[in-house]
């Protein structure tokens, strides 16, 4: 009845000794696939990224697989949502992190986003700080910060490699006594038990993983507002349209401009008329009177943001006021024309839009005239020519 019983039991056993050796190794198999997403780092490429970007991007290359990481690229177009591009990626390639470069006006963003800790981060770098030569170095470094402050807990050794352990060594053999002659043998006995194998010493760096070092964390914060468009030599040539007036009597004139300016300061020519005049009419003529004006300016400019600027001028020139007289039908008088020139200064302010080279610019002065004149006809004073003159202009521009 014994040994029924226990052939009955055998199957039992079997069956639960397969269904534990089938859990250890999926187990096993999830513990490997978990290791290698931990060590798994995917960079995600923009189409035709440029010299700076392939060099950075290469130098991070390099950096990741000596820590032993494994490198997957991601290929994607430059108009794209950087930070969903990012997080896609990431758990597209079931990866620990994921890493891109892209540019802007400017800028270099470095995102990565983290899948242990769920969070993208993102830091900005103003390519423009650093020499044309050395921008991917530089780029290549910031990025290899951010990415070993993100993978601290792994950047810092590679993963164990499991040890064989040591075969227990045979127990030593029992010494055999010598016979005594003179006693008899003795009667044989059941052998002696050997001594159970000694259990392998654990270690410590296969089973326990080491505590990960603490590490701060520190970013960069991302500037407020657009850069501030860099203030070089540059000289501007631009048309357009002004108005002036002086009292009763205004004109609309073409205008031309050419300034020239290094940092903050420059200097500027201005030359407005030939346009249109004003008519005053008397009951014994009439008289058509315009204004010209040529200026020399000593002009100050600050830049708000990349694409706007202002500007603060002093003027210095010449006006010039045409005069065109006609006599009324049948009246005696004769009619008179004539062209008045006097010196002029005064000081004005002004806007400035740029986009790409052109540039699109107001201008608003006021101007004295240093001397005074009064335009008469049939002897009434139709325009006293003293007084102050405004100048308003619009110009569309090239910078070269």
């Amino acid at each position: 009845m014994t040994l029924a019983r226990a052939a009955l039991r055998l199957p039992g056993r079997g069956r639960r000794v397969a269904g534990a050796a089938a859990l250890l190794a999926s187990l096993a198999c999830d513990g490997q696939a978990h290791a290698e997403s931990a060590r798994r780092v995917v960079l995600v490429v923009p189409e035709a990224p440029g010299t700076v970007a392939t060099e950075a991007l290469a130098r991070v290359r390099g950096e990741l697989q000596a820590a032993r990481f494994e490198v997957e690229t991601e290929v994607v177009p430059n108009n794209v949502d950087r930070r969903t591009t990012v997080e896609r990626a990431l758990h597209k390639a079931d990866a620990r992190a994921a890493f891109g470069i892209f540019f802007g006006s400017g800028v270099a963003e470095i995102w990565v986003s983290d899948s242990l800790w769920g969070r993208t981060v993102v830091q900005t770098l103003p390519l423009g700080a650093a020499a044309p030569e050395r921008r991917a170095a530089v780029l290549a470094v910031k990025a290899v910060d951010l990415l070993k402050a993100t993978l601290a807990e792994v950047w810092v050794a590679a993963p164990p490699t499991a040890t064989a352990a040591p075969a227990p060594s045979p127990p030593p053999a029992a010494p055999r006594a010598s016979p005594e002659p003179a006693a008899a043998p003795p009667l044989p006995g059941p052998a002696p038990e050997p001594p159970p194998p000694r259990p392998p010493e654990r270690r410590a760096e296969a089973t326990e993983p080491a505590a990960p070092p603490i590490v701060e964390r520190r970013f960069e914060a991302e500037p407020e507002g657009p850069p501030a468009a860099s203030l070089g030599r540059g000289v501007d040539l631009a048309a357009g349209a002004s108005w002036i007036g002086a009292g009763s009597v205004s004109n609309w004139a073409p205008l031309v401009a050419v300034s020239a300016f290094s940092g903050h300061v420059g200097g500027r020519l201005v030359a407005t008329g030939l346009g249109s005049s004003t008519e005053l009419m008397q009951s014994a003529g009439t008289a058509r009177v315009a204004y010209g004006l040529a200026l020399a300016e000593l002009a100050a400019r600050q830049p708000f943001g990349r694409h706007f600027e202002t500007t603060a001028s002093l003027s210095a020139g010449a006006a010039r006021l045409a005069i065109d007289g006609m006599a009324a039908a049948g009246s005696s008088d004769q009619a008179r024309s004539g062209r008045l020139w006097s010196a002029i200064g005064g000081g004005g302010v002004g806007a400035a839009v740029s986009i790409s080279r052109l540039t699109i610019a107001v201008d608003a002065r006021v101007l004295l005239l240093a001397t005074s004149t009064d335009v008469r006809v049939d002897e009434q004073v139709v325009l006293p020519a003293g007084r102050p003159l405004f100048c308003i202009g619009a110009s569309l521009g090239v910078r070269l």
